[in-house]
């Protein structure tokens, strides 16, 4: 579903007063089916649409046939945009006719509308590692709460559940939200600088009542190139597949290795596909849990640094060895 799309929909609304699916069809160029599922879309999104069955019925927005779209409220917006960001439509053409519309708004409302279109993105592109887990859609519990922040300006205490250092509670100020194949990230500033925070690993938000004002020279999309750059540069180049138990998953996670599940083998392990941001790196990690790990494809210069730390590990062993 593209945003544009759906902002062409409530205009058509506005220009007309009431129409009906087979309309909004013809106006459009796209199918009956895919209108309706349209216009039943913008209700879902708390937007003030509605149908009227029967004859001469159709859909119309509330408050009559002329009601102007300068009506929409920063909430309703708001919905819209998360709606759009969500399924990759905020397009450069949708978040051009949201501001149109938001000129046109009362001023009590145009300014935290105009920050709602400032702090929602997508990113369609994939990560580095196209089997990466940061590719594996997750579910957004606390996005709600962390939007109102992100429009209000208010810091909150979020509790956050970090894969290598646990969980923990920080006062943070949420700046913008992007959602990036299917995944959604905050970011915001904390005591140790700008970070950005998975939501699905948000375990709880406190908002606080204390407010603060964004760096004047913010831009959320300057800010996510600037992470997203990083992580591509420290991503997973080193890949190798391996047959692994499946208890030993969570540990290799854990340890930051890159794990992706291609299936399972008829005796219960799991084939994977494991990567590190480097050939010592991954091969470190891998000898830390060697016993439920089948490499099945390793490069030779895997393979080296593994007998390597073997190597390693039997000398220490037997330097300290009381026998020795």
């Amino acid at each position: 579903m593209r945003a544009d799309r759906l902002v062409a929909v409530l205009l058509l609304l506005q220009a007309k007063g009431s129409v009906t699916a087979r309309e909004v069809a013809d106006e459009l160029e796209i199918s009956e089916r895919t209108a309706r599922r349209d216009l039943e879309a913008l209700t879902v999104a708390g937007l003030p649409v509605y149908s009227q069955q029967g004859r001469g019925g159709g859909w119309r927005l509330l408050g009559g046939g002329r009601t102007d779209l300068t009506g929409l409220a920063s909430a309703e917006a708001r919905a819209l945009l998360t709606m759009a960001a969500a399924t990759g439509g905020a397009t450069p053409e949708f978040a051009s006719a949201m501001r149109k519309i938001t000129q046109a708004m009362p001023a009590p409302v145009r300014d935290e509308a105009q920050r709602a279109i400032d702090s929602v993105m997508t990113d369609d592109a994939p990560w580095g590692n196209p089997q990466s887990i940061l590719s594996e859609p997750r579910s957004d519990r606390w996005l709600d709460e962390l939007q109102r922040a992100v429009l209000e300006r208010r810091r909150v205490v979020l509790g956050y559940d970090a894969p290598r250092s646990g969980r923990s509670e920080r006062p943070v100020d949420p700046l913008g939200l992007v959602t990036k194949r299917g995944t959604w990230y905050l970011l915001a500033d904390t005591e140790a600088g700008s970070r950005s925070f998975r939501v699905d690993r948000v375990v709880s938000v406190e908002a606080r009542d204390e407010f603060f004002e964004a760096p004047p020279d913010f831009d959320l999309a300057e800010a996510w190139e600037e992470i997203t750059t990083g992580y591509v540069e420290r991503s997973s180049r080193v890949t190798c597949r391996a047959h692994v138990e499946p208890w030993a998953v969570d540990p290799l996670r854990a340890m930051g290795v890159e794990a992706s599940v291609l299936g399972e083998i008829r005796d219960g392990r799991l084939e994977m596909e494991i990567g590190g941001g480097s050939v010592e790196a991954l091969a470190a990690q891998i000898a830390g849990l060697v016993g439920p790990i089948e490499l099945v494809d390793p490069s030779p210069d895997l393979v080296g640094h593994l007998v390597a730390a073997g190597q390693r590990l039997v000398a220490l062993s037997r330097a300290n060895s009381p026998l020795a």
